[in-house]
């Protein structure tokens, strides 16, 4: 698709009613969570020409059913805002509701490059997103300002031009969004970051920081907006709490604060009957930093209770958020 006609087509082809034309869900027992298959398809083959026409049909048409899960960011602290949800971690699913490491199974199986995979999974993040603003609009439900955040890896960072391209098919994402980098990411790779973050305004959130290699660690810390604490480390952290050693973990996270000059500290894997989180709550005294909990878990908190609904309640073996409004339309 490369006629002079090719952009206005997208651009009539990503409207948010044409989209609510497109959109399926699948059907039972698959999780009913939006997919794009028509409109995602399309959108790779322009993307990635010879990866698309290299690929064989079963591993097209699994690609074109790939969603996204949800996994809120909420407010550890008293809620300071109208609503205490600062946004929500967005991560690869397929219809069963299965997470990242089986769909790269699967997709390994079906010899499908990792490249194809992960601009599907971004493609279908940014189509959610763009769905879920058009229904609270249609609502009437102001949408507070919101933060979606996906992993980013070489993938993304050795075509930095096919992701100039995927942002400038959603320029509003490009606002809300930021990439995660992980402790996956070598030293190679950060002049790329940088490069993207001044020349696309792409913002960064470090996450996995205790496993980050120490050089990277500290060449992306003044670049990051965000710092994440892995649920690994998390529960590490709570085992200290328990044995005694509260004043020590409090001013450890204090320094780290103010030495990575974050505004924000998010604590995976954080649940709401945590000690930790009530130790925080009551002993917490830096304010320019804000400490948040994320948790595959947990419901959301209003009003994303009406617009995300649990897996868990539809496969007991996957956890976190899909968002239902399909479910809602034709209920």
């Amino acid at each position: 698709m490369h006629n002079e006609g090719t952009g206005k087509i997208f651009s009539g082809m990503l409207e948010p009613d044409a989209l609510k034309r497109s959109v399926v869900a699948s059907a039972p027992p698959h999780l009913p969570t939006p997919c794009f298959p028509e409109v995602l398809g399309i959108l790779l083959e322009d993307l990635l020409q010879r990866e698309w026409s290299e690929l064989n049909e079963r591993g097209r048409n699994y690609l074109r059913w790939i969603s996204v899960k949800a996994e809120s960011i909420d407010s550890l602290l008293k809620a300071h805002s109208e609503s205490p949800t600062l946004g929500f971690e967005l991560l690869a699913i397929n219809r069963k509701g299965s997470g990242f490491a089986r769909i790269s199974e699967e997709c390994r199986e079906l010899e499908v490059p990792s490249v194809l995979l992960r601009f599907s999974t971004l493609i279908v993040t940014f189509l959610t997103v763009r769905l879920l603003l058009k229904q609270m609009e249609e609502e009437e439900h102001e949408a507070p300002e919101l933060i979606f955040t996906q992993n980013v890896d070489a993938d993304y960072l050795n075509y930095p031009r096919t992701l100039q391209k995927v942002l400038r098919w959603f320029p509003e994402c490009q606002k809300m969004f930021h990439f995660e980098v992980s402790e996956l990411l070598t030293e190679d790779y950060v002049n790329t970051i940088h490069t993207l973050a001044e020349d696309l305004g792409i913002r960064f959130v470090l996450d996995d920081t205790n496993k980050m290699d120490v050089k990277v660690h500290q060449q992306l810390l003044k670049l990051a907006d965000w710092i994440k604490i892995d649920f690994q480390a998390t529960a590490k952290i709570e085992e200290r709490l328990l044995a005694g050693d509260g004043e020590q973990i409090l001013l450890h996270l204090e320094l780290y604060a103010h030495g990575a000059g974050s505004p924000v500290i998010v604590f995976e894997g954080l649940g709401d009957d945590s000690p930790l989180k009530t130790f925080l709550q009551e002993r917490w005294q830096t304010p320019e930093t804000l400490l948040y909990q994320q948790s595959r878990e947990r419901m959301p908190l209003p009003p994303w209770n009406r617009y995300f609904g649990l897996i868990q309640e539809y496969n007991p073996q996957e956890m976190g958020l899909f968002y239902k409004g399909l479910v809602l339309q034709n209920s």
